[in-house]
This record gives structure tokens, sequence and C-alpha cells, in this order.
């Protein structure tokens, strides 16, 4: 067997180190550096777990036969769903003694399911994990720290949640040795959040990285790159440009086709913006070259727009028009792609809980027909009393059937129309928002555009609203997670811009309770209207949302420090009575504390019942 001396060396002063350790835990760095040696050297593997079985059997340390157990694990896994199903059940029991062998449990499974296999529920359920972990022991513990949330950063940042992910890139950065990944991502997230100025920042961060650990040049461009498309984004075309040349260059020098289309789409229209029409259409076609050869077929989305600009700059209003449309089918295909990942994920969780439930059934099942085995070998007499309970069993499953069956027929309804909205409804309002925007691009009259903005906006006004009754019909949505979630992210969505900060915590036990649909859109409706009220009115700077469990009732309570009102003299207006009257539709109650200057405190208590 021929080894590499470098990973040789690893390995012998690994295991040497691990000897040495005695009767001391296997140390984190020690395990990971021989986690990546075994991961991506199979001719070593053997050897290495044969290293570590001998210390295991001198020191007796059981965390040593652990980490065995999930390498040999990590290697084994790709074909066998069970085994893979079994071992995310156990990691949590297992490895608790062990919470930096359990960390890599919770990323090898993590990692196969997003990455292997697309399973992004059972992913992210690893990865929520995982963040557990780390936020509970921290660096000291957890050795390849800045990894995980490197990893978990990226997961969130692929489904578009750019503050989780720079919240988990921030955690990470300071226990990275190379930052020049985090750096980038945090500029990435920020420029989609359309905070330039701090965009450019980790940007510059970036570049500096890639510069100080001598990292190949391409770090540094693509780096470069991103900053100028920062400029470009704030038209600063001066800045942007020589930028934008480095990035493009820097993309031809390694043969990256996808990143040089990109750098080539941006340079394009800033050439369009001096009128050089050449060297826009030479860039142009460049693009669509690449963008092909590397099938990144999202860049249309980015490509369509400039080429339309680029027609219309040379009169060809038809051509200008035909690419107008590009771009919206473009627009929508990508969308199409990203709603189709999320509703992957809604439908793995239910498949995995249907799963779930027949896993259930069989095991009921199995136990009645042992009974009725046992009932028949030992006492032969109850044979007849057997065939009526058998009968009556029988009875039972139809009247569940066609229970069940009413139930579907409900829920394909709900689907159906939830769907029907969206595709028919939500394309429609998304092309009026689209074609109004396009005009808006264009030279207007004062009065043409103030009406355009209108229409614009009360296209988008109704989609919101729109988008509130399909997630409250969707039966796929009934969960008080799904609820929690829209809740939260609507109240950072209104107080964003505000000034106002925004807090809101929720007991975990809170996420697992279910919620009939028409309390579950009374709360949700409470929720907005609260803090509507709150973001318009109470000039306050903080605003405090909790939800808590408490001996069988769901308590919400959403609190501010604004001006408050004297509820003695303040005459309800229809907001408080149409939060009245929806908390007396689930039988809820309703609490509302205020005086002057003393901000206002809003409470609803429901009761649940246990599943």
């Amino acid at each position: 067997m021929k080894n590499s001396p470098t990973l040789f060396l690893i390995l012998f002063l690994t295991i040497a180190s691990v000897q040495v350790c005695g009767a001391q835990n296997l140390k984190g760095k020690e395990m990971d550096s021989l986690y990546f040696v075994h991961r991506f050297r199979i001719d070593l593997r053997q050897e290495i777990e044969k290293k570590l079985l001998q210390q295991y059997r001198k020191s007796n340390q059981q965390e040593v036969l652990s980490f065995v157990e999930i390498l040999r694990f990590s290697h084994s896994m790709s074909s066998n769903f069970s085994l893979v199903e079994k071992f995310s059940n156990e990691i949590k029991a297992k490895y608790k003694a062990f919470p930096n062998i359990q960390a890599r449990a919770y990323q090898i499974v993590g990692y196969h399911y997003f990455i292997g296999i697309k399973n992004y529920e059972k992913a992210f359920d690893a990865y929520i994990q995982l963040e557990k972990l780390l936020e509970a022991h921290g660096h000291t513990i957890i050795s390849d720290y800045s990894a995980y949330c490197s990893e978990i950063a990226a997961a969130y940042y692929k489904f578009k949640n750019f503050k989780k992910a720079i919240e988990i890139s921030k955690k990470g950065i300071g226990y990275s040795n190379d930052k020049w990944d985090f750096y980038n991502t945090i500029g990435l997230c920020y420029g989609e959040l359309l905070q330039v100025d701090s965009s450019i920042f980790y940007f510059n961060k970036a570049v500096d990285e890639a510069v100080k650990l001598k990292k190949a040049d391409i770090y540094r461009t693509i780096s470069l790159g991103n900053k100028g498309y920062s400029y470009y984004r704030q038209n600063k075309i001066d800045l942007a440009k020589p930028l934008l040349m480095t990035d493009l260059e820097g993309a031809l020098r390694v043969d990256d086709k996808g990143l040089a289309a990109g750098a080539a789409i941006t340079l394009a229209d800033v050439y369009l913006s001096e009128r050089k029409l050449e060297l826009a259409d030479s860039l142009l076609e460049m693009s669509r070259k690449f963008i092909a050869k590397s099938n990144q077929l999202d860049r249309l989305e980015q490509l369509f727009p400039i080429v339309s600009k680029y027609h219309q700059l040379k009169g060809n209003s038809k051509l200008a028009l035909a690419y107008r449309d590009s771009t919206i089918k473009a627009i929508k295909r990508n969308d199409s792609v990203f709603n189709g990942l999320l509703v992957m994920r809604v439908q793995q969780r239910t498949d995995l809980a249907k799963l779930t439930e027949e896993k259930t059934k069989l095991e009921n099942y199995r136990e009645i027909s042992n009974l009725r085995l046992w009932a028949i070998c030992i006492i032969f007499i109850l044979i007849i009393l057997g065939f009526f309970i058998v009968r009556r069993y029988n009875s039972r499953l139809e009247r569940n059937k066609k229970h069940i069956e009413e139930l579907n027929r409900v829920l394909h309804l709900r689907q159906r129309l939830s769907a029907d909205m969206h595709d028919d409804v939500g394309s429609t309002l998304s092309s009026i928002s689209l074609y109004t925007h396009s005009l808006l691009m264009q030279p207007q009259t004062d009065t043409q555009s103030a009406i355009l903005k209108k229409i614009k906006q009360s296209a988008q006004n109704v989609q919101e609203s729109m988008s509130d009754i399909i997630w409250s019909v969707n039966p796929d949505m009934d969960s008080m997670g799904q609820m929690v979630a829209r809740m939260r992210i609507f109240g950072a969505n209104m107080t964003e811009h505000s000034g106002i900060t925004f807090t809101f915590n929720m007991e975990d036990a809170v996420a697992d309770l279910k919620i009939e649909m028409s309390a579950r859109r009374n709360i949700y409706m409470i929720y907005k209207e609260a803090i509507n009220n709150a973001v318009k009115y109470s000039k306050g700077k903080h605003i405090n949302i909790a939800l808590v469990t408490n001996n069988h009732h769901l308590e919400m309570k959403i609190a501010d420090d604004g001006i408050g009102f004297d509820k003695s003299t303040s005459t309800s207006g229809n907001g408080l009575i149409n939060m009245q009257r929806r908390a007396e539709e689930i039988d809820a109650k309703l609490f509302m504390e205020s005086s002057p200057e003393n901000g206002m405190v809003l409470k609803l208590i429901l009761s649940f019942k246990d599943d």
C-alpha cells in the first residue's frame, strides 16, 4: 500500500498524541483531524480504526469507541436509509456524555440528508440539534465549532433566511482560522437584505483575508467582484467598473464560466449606461454562451433585463419587449424552483408524519393479532366471541375508512383551492407588479408615475392579503410551528425600518401544539392587528412578544413601551373591537392594560387539550 508521507505523518502523530493522553478523553482537534483523513483516504480507514480500537482496549475510554462507531457509520450510510434513520434516533441518548461526538454525528447526518439525498426536512432536524449543542457547549467543547456554523449558515442561505445565516456566521467567525468564507457569505446576505454599506464592509474584510492567508487569487477577485456589484447597486459606476472587470478577468483565468457570466452581465449594463453598445453586446453574447455551458439557468433572470435594455437603446422596441417577457418567465421559473424546495420540505414533513402513523398502526395491528392467536390457542371456547370481536373491529374500520375519505376530500379541496389561488391569482398579481415596475423604469409624466405606483402598491397589498388567506387555508400549514414562524417574520418586517426593537420569545413546547384552522387564523389576525397598532400609534422603541404554555393554556403577550392611553377616556376603535370579537369566536380571553406614558400590554389566553 502506497501512502502519502504527509498524511501518514498526520495519522502517526494523531494516534501518538491519543496514546499520550492516557486516561484523558480524546481531544477534539485530534478527532477532527482523524475524521477528515478517514473521510478522504479510503486506503487508511482500516488502519485508523485498528489503531483507535487498540487505544480503546488499553485505556477503556468509551469516547474512543464512540468515535470509531461514527467513523464506520459515516462511510456505510449512503445506500442504507433505515440505518441512517436508526442512527439519527439514537444520537441524543447514545452519545449524551460526549457532546463533541454528538455534534459530529449530527453534522454527518445533516450533510447526508442536505447534500446527499436532498431530504431538507430531516437535514434541518439534524442541524437544529447541532445548533442547540453549539449554543449549550460553545467552542471550548465543540472543537469544530466554526465549521459547523459555516455549514448551518449555508443551509439557511440556500432557503433565503439571510438574517439567520448572518447570525450563525457571526457566531462562528471568531473561532475560524480562515474567515474568508464567513466574510463573503455575510456580505452576500447583507446585499440580499439591501444593506449595501454593511455588504461592502464585509467584502473588504474578505479581500483582506484572502491576501493575508495567501489564498488562490480567485478568492480575492470574487470578493472584489461582489464589492463591485454592491457599488453597482448604489449606481456608483466609476467605483464598480474596475472591480467588475477584475472579477471577470479572474473568472476567465480559472475558466469558471458561471462566475464569468455573472460578472459579464453586470459589466455589460455598466457599458450600456456609458452608451458603449458594442462592448456591451460582446459581453452579453459571452454571458449567453457561458450560462449555457455552465447550465446555471437561474442567471437568465439577471441577463434578460440587460438584453432588453440593450435592444431598447438600439431602437428595437419589439425585441426589447420580448426580452422583458422573457425576464418575467425567468423570474417565475426561479421562484418555482425555490418554491419547489419549500414544497419539498413540507411534503417531506407530511410523508414523515404518515410514515410514523403507519408504523403505529402496524404495531397496533400486530399486537391485536398476537392477542387473537393466544386467545385461540389457549381458550378454544372463545372462538365465537372472537368472531364477533373481529366483526365489530371490521365494522369500525369501515366507519373509520369513510371518515378518512371524507377528511381527505376536504383536505384535497383545501389544497386545490390554495394551489389555484396561488397559481392563477398570484401569478396575475405578480405580472401586474412586474409590468408596472417595468413601466416605472421608463420616462413617465408625474401623473402617470403616481398612478403606476398606486397600481403597483395595490397589487402588492392584495398579494400579501391573498398570501395570508392561502396560508390559513392550506392544510400543510396546520401547525403551531408554521404559525409562529409567520408571526416572527411579520413582526420583524413591520419593525425593521421603523426604529423599533422587536423581541420574540417562545417556549419550545408551543411549537408542538395542535391548533385548529379557525383558531390559528384568529390568533394570527389578533397578533397582526396588535403589531400594526403598536408600530403605527405607540411611538415606542421596543415591542416584546412572548408565547408560553401554562396549565393547558396558550398565553400570547404583546407589550410595547409607547405613549399608551387612558382606557377610561379613550373610545374603542374597530381594531380592538375586531380583536375582541375574534377572541370570543375561539373561546379565548383577551386582556389589555394601558395608561398614558406607560405603554400597553395585550394578553390572549386560549385553552387547549393534550393529544
